[in-house]
């Protein structure tokens, strides 16, 4: 689907409601606040049984943000491993995402190893096949061939296909749980925010440059960093400020994720209600948060992807995915994308948000603080807390 007609495409009624909202709140100057402050326990990020509970639940069995759709051609094979388990992404013939574990049903050897730093990236194959004595499989997890076959007498070769994952596909990117059973809509999981991704563009997107990188901070410091703009005056005051509004966004609430519209200056000036992606982008930072790990930021002409996985307790491993147009793509364009990415991964992201979190981080074993307090412009970051108790204790559960 060309950007033309993706941006040719009716605005989805609860997008549309969104930007009438953000217009009506740009016109009045009225913030939107939450209705109490609060406080977020300390534990919570460094007690290491709920992190467990977290581990277990969230990361367990809700499904996961594994990559763009781009990242994954027919043909190719994609590991996976910010979960904790081995995982390895298929695409065959048929055009069909699939994920299975990373295990040969012999020895238990990877099939598909993944690199030792740095991102994965998907690597072209027919099959995958097994370092260890050759056995082979097809992209659709089917066991296909197994040296010397006939010395495993009794063994039914029926049994040792790979061991298959729910995996989905919506709105442009590819889901996975960790954990084997019935298969599960992605975009019943999403809400309706997978119509807000389409008509955004997301699917068309291409793969610029991906980071992989493991921090001192607990995931949910960099998760609350990114759902209140009261920071962005005084962190991101020599950077990004200059171009926002001060705390200034407006939500919508699908299921547990979250769609908002993070007002620019330029909102202010008489406004023009955007009919595209490029005019809203122009208005405000569009930013989903697709609980419980993934954000996608929409910048003025490309797209963050990021998910913020849990390691242990007092670490975030940080993968974020710098997606550009289809038309602005090639030899021409990359040194603009490579001084893009520097300014937005290595002095944004790393050198304010994510510094900020390994700073808290530090901060938090000293007891000074038994909670971290949340004012009404942060309301977003105590939500975000509550659906994390209400998953773990089983009162939230994943659509789909």
């Amino acid at each position: 689907m060309t950007e033309a007609i993706a941006t040719a495409a009716p605005v989805p009624a609860t997008l549309a409601d969104l930007i009438r909202r953000f217009e009506q709140a740009c016109v009045s100057g009225e913030r939107q606040l939450g209705t109490e402050a609060g406080r977020v326990p300390a534990s919570h990020y460094i007690n290491r049984g709920h992190w467990q509970q977290e581990q277990d639940v969230l990361f367990g069995q809700w499904p996961i943000v594994a990559g763009h759709s781009s990242e994954l051609a027919i043909g190719s094979a994609l590991p996976f491993d910010a979960l904790g388990v081995p995982i390895v992404m298929t695409r065959s013939v048929d055009g069909r995402a699939r994920a299975f574990f990373n295990v040969c049903r012999h020895r238990g050897m990877a099939l598909v190893a993944s690199p030792a730093s740095g991102p994965a990236m998907a690597k072209p194959c027919k099959t995958l096949v097994c370092p260890y004595h050759g056995w082979t499989y097809d992209l659709d997890g089917h066991l296909r061939h197994r040296l010397h076959a006939e010395t495993f007498d009794g063994i039914d070769p029926a049994t040792l296909n790979l061991v298959e994952l729910p995996c989905d596909e919506a709105g442009g990117l590819i889901f996975v749980k960790r954990t084997p059973g019935p298969p599960f809509s992605a975009a019943d999981c999403l809400h309706g925010l997978d119509q807000h991704l389409l008509w955004l563009g997301l699917a068309d997107m291409k793969v610029f440059r991906k980071v992989d990188q493991v921090y001192p901070a607990n995931w949910k410091l960099t998760a609350d960093a990114f759902l209140e703009s009261y920071h962005i005056r005084v962190l991101h005051r020599d950077t990004i400020y200059p171009f926002f509004a001060d705390a200034f966004a407006v939500n919508l609430y699908a299921g547990p994720h979250q769609d908002s519209l993070v007002a620019r200056r330029t909102a202010f000036e008489p406004f023009e209600p955007p009919r595209d992606r490029k005019a809203l982008c122009k208005l405000a930072t569009p930013t989903q948060f697709l609980f419980p790990n993934s954000f996608l930021i929409w910048h003025p002409d490309y797209v963050s992807l990021i998910g913020m996985f849990s390691p242990a307790p007092d670490q975030v491993r940080w993968v974020h995915t710098m997606l550009i147009p289809p038309d602005r793509t090639g030899e021409e364009w990359n040194a603009h994308w490579e001084k893009t990415f520097d300014l937005i991964e290595k002095t944004v992201f790393q050198r304010e948000d994510i510094a900020s979190a390994v700073a808290i981080q530090r901060g938090l074993p000293s007891g000074a603080n038994t909670g971290l307090v949340a004012g009404r412009l942060e309301s977003d970051v105590l939500g975000f807390h509550r659906r994390v108790d209400q998953a773990i204790s089983g009162a939230l559960v994943p659509a789909g």
